[in-house]
C-alpha cells in the first residue's frame, strides 16, 4: 500500500498533468500571437521606446513606494537566466530603496527558446489573484534551475500549495484566458519599445543599459535620485 507521501506525491504529478492539459491550447494561440510581432519587429538591438502613462498597464505589480519620484520597470521572463540572475539583486536594491523606489514587473516571456515561460508568468498571475504574486515571483525565480528542466506545472502547484493557495482556484487561474491575455499586453507593450533582449529595465520611462552587480544599480539609483532633487 501507497504510502501518505506517495499519495500526496502521486496527486500532485496528476493535478500537474491537468494544468498542463488545460494550458497547452492556449499557449498555443498566445506563442502563434508572440511569434508573429517577434517576427514582424524591427532588428535593432536596444529599445528606443519610452514608457509613458498612456503606455501603463492597469493593476501593475509594484513593491517599494508607489508615490516614490523613481520608477523603475523590468521587462523579464521567469526561465531566462539573466533574468535570474539580476532576482536577488533587485531584491537587495528594493529592501535599501523601498522607500525613494517603486519598482514593477512586467511580462516579456521568450516562447522562441524557453517552453515554460508562459507557464510560469500564468502562475504568478494566478498567485496574485490569492494575494501572493511576489511570493509566487520569488519562488519561480530562485527555484529556476529546478522547474526550468521539466516538470514545471507541479512545481508550480507545489509552490502554489506552499503559499497556501486554494488548489481548484489556482489550476482554474492559471489557465484562465484573461491572465494569458494579460501576459500578451505586457509582451505587446514590450514589442512596441523595442525591447530586444531581457532583462530590459525603464528608469521613470527611459530605457536604461543594466548595471553588472548590486553596487551598480545602487549607484545608478543614487545618481537618478540626485538628478530629480
Amino acid at each position: 500500500m501507497a504510502s501518505k507521501k506517495q499519495r500526496q506525491a502521486e496527486a500532485t504529478k496528476k493535478a500537474g498533468g491537468l494544468i498542463w492539459a488545460g494550458l497547452l491550447a492556449v499557449l498555443v494561440v498566445i506563442a502563434g500571437s508572440i511569434w508573429y510581432v517577434t517576427g514582424n519587429a524591427t532588428e535593432n538591438t536596444a529599445s528606443t521606446g519610452t514608457l509613458t502613462a498612456d503606455t501603463s498597464i492597469p493593476d501593475e505589480w509594484g513593491i517599494g513606494n508607489p508615490d516614490a519620484k523613481l520608477r523603475i520597470v523590468e521587462f523579464g521572463d521567469y526561465q531566462c537566466g539573466a533574468c535570474g540572475f539580476y532576482h536577488p539583486i533587485i531584491k537587495e536594491v528594493m529592501e535599501e530603496y523601498e522607500d525613494d523606489v517603486y519598482f514593477v514587473w512586467h511580462h516579456f516571456p521568450l516562447v522562441n527558446t524557453h517552453q515554460f515561460a508562459v507557464m510560469a508568468a500564468s502562475a504568478s498571475e494566478a498567485a496574485g489573484r490569492q494575494g501572493k504574486f511576489w511570493e509566487m515571483h520569488d519562488l519561480i525565480m530562485r527555484n529556476q534551475q529546478a522547474w526550468s528542466r521539466g516538470m514545471a506545472s507541479s512545481a508550480f502547484l507545489t509552490y502554489a500549495r506552499e503559499l497556501g493557495l486554494d488548489d481548484e482556484q489556482f489550476m482554474r487561474d492559471v489557465r484562465d484566458e484573461a491572465i494569458l491575455a494579460r501576459i500578451e499586453q505586457q509582451y505587446n507593450l514590450g514589442i512596441e519599445l523595442n525591447i530586444r533582449a531581457v532583462p530590459s529595465f525603464f528608469f521613470n520611462g527611459e530605457y536604461t543599459e543594466t548595471p553588472s552587480n548590486a553596487a551598480g544599480f545602487k549607484a545608478l539609483i543614487e545618481q537618478k535620485l540626485a538628478e530629480l532633487e
